[in-house]
């Protein structure tokens, strides 16, 4: 549970999936550092039964480093390539601000669906969030992600574009 909900965070920000209408953001290509925070609410029968340990690592800000291509920044946002999801997305709104976009994903552990909002705040930093639900065998989940995201320069190092 832990990687899906982290895979989806983490992932917020490298751009894939590419459709005709979009506007790519007018951030700097290059390597970028993301902050990610994310609260989980969980079925309470679910989390009564969680060391309070593993209820801490959840909400745990998370960093992150991905290495953003020219390419990758003329596409939608995604939620990440995580082989046992199989996902759909829906462009919502794109601008050199601002890129919206509709997720449903299924696995064999239930279906997540929600939305992934990104902004461009300068060519230099952004800010996202993605708020998600997931229905399956453990009960109803909401799953809320904040990003902060800062350049940190034109050469991305041994970070391979996603």
């Amino acid at each position: 549970m832990k990687k899906e909900i982290l895979a989806g965070a983490v992932l917020l920000l490298p751009l894939v999936a590419g459709a005709a209408d979009i506007k790519p953001l007018a951030i700097k290509p290059g390597l970028w550092e993301m902050t990610t925070t994310k609260h989980v609410q969980l079925p309470a029968e679910l989390l009564s039964k969680m060391a309070p340990d593993r209820k801490a690592q959840m909400e745990t800000p998370t960093v992150a480093r991905a290495c953003l291509t020219p390419e990758l920044l003329s596409r939608a946002l995604n939620v990440g390539a995580d082989e046992r999801q199989s996902c759909q997305r829906k462009l919502v709104s794109s601008s050199a601000s601002r890129q919206e976009v509709d997720v449903e994903c299924t696995s064999q552990n239930g279906k997540v669906a929600g939305r992934m909002v990104f902004e461009a705040t300068s060519p230099e930093s952004g800010k996202g969030t993605m708020q998600m639900t997931r229905e399956g065998g453990m009960g109803l989940m909401k799953i809320n992600v904040s990003v902060s995201a800062k350049y940190l320069g034109k050469d991305c190092g041994d970070v391979k574009p996603r």
